[in-house]
């Protein structure tokens, strides 16, 4: 069953996730090219499915409002 998780980092060969359960690693050569730290994937098993786009832009938009209210910015 395929789930959502969030690159965290990358190291060496491989690509460490964020997951519901914790953190996995799965190879690079697993994944699509254009994986990238803090990118919301799709991973079914030990591999990265496909990269979610626009839940990535949700959660980016979410921070810079958060950060830009702490700095005092509209």
């Amino acid at each position: 069953m395929k789930e959502q998780a969030v690159i965290d980092r990358f190291e060496g060969d491989f690509i460490i996730l964020e997951t519901d359960h914790g953190m996995i690693q799965i190879l690079r050569s697993h994944a699509p090219a254009m994986a990238a730290e803090g990118m919301v994937v799709w991973y079914e098993g030990d591999r990265i499915l496909e990269l979610d786009e626009e839940e990535t832009a949700r959660r980016e938009a979410t921070s810079r409002r958060r950060f830009e209210r702490i700095l005092g910015n509209k």
